[in-house]
């Protein structure tokens, strides 16, 4: 497979864009024509995760990546601020997506003058940073991604809130 990439106006006033790539799929066997595909760029990982054969960028495309994926970026470098939150208990399997180990807990650690309704969160690790990044993107405002890094969200098992700052990585 091979892999082009074109940009699309999705709003001419707001000048969002949206990357679409064009891939082309050749097969090993010659009875087969080549063909191609066009999709947009967030919709990649979701087929590079399906095909077992070699998908080769030889045009060296750099993928833009979605709101999400940004915040995601985001949130991760934040929550490595916030330090550690030491256990001896054995890590389980995230219960948002079943693949990664649980590897963030929820600890009150905000202020108490800024706190603005945070609470302390008494569940044990089980949430991935990946899916818990997701769940509290998903909390916030779509229309203002800007304030998503201060905005608070519910814990997705127990409902206290919380917000960045009250988020740990886990360790052994």
């Amino acid at each position: 497979m091979y892999i082009q990439s074109t940009n699309s106006y999705l709003d001419p006033e707001s000048r969002l864009t949206s990357q679409y790539i064009n891939i082309r799929v050749s097969s090993i066997n010659s009875a087969c024509s080549d063909f191609q595909i066009r999709l947009n760029s967030s919709d990649y990982n979701d087929l590079s995760n399906k095909v077992s054969g070699p998908i080769l960028n030889v045009k060296n495309v750099v993928f833009q990546q979605s709101i999400s994926d940004q915040f995601e970026e985001a949130f991760r470098e934040e929550v490595t601020q916030n330090g550690l939150y030491l256990t001896d208990r054995p890590r389980e399997e995230c219960i948002g997506c079943l693949h990664a180990v649980s590897d963030v807990k929820l600890s009150k650690l905000c202020d108490e003058a800024s706190a603005g309704g945070c609470k302390n969160c008494l569940c044990r690790p089980m949430w991935c940073m990946r899916c818990l990044a997701k769940w509290f993107a998903n909390r916030q405002d779509k229309n203002s991604p800007d304030t998503w890094l201060a905005g608070k969200a519910p814990c997705p098992t127990c409902r206290s809130v919380f917000c960045l700052r009250d988020v740990q990585l886990v360790a052994n």
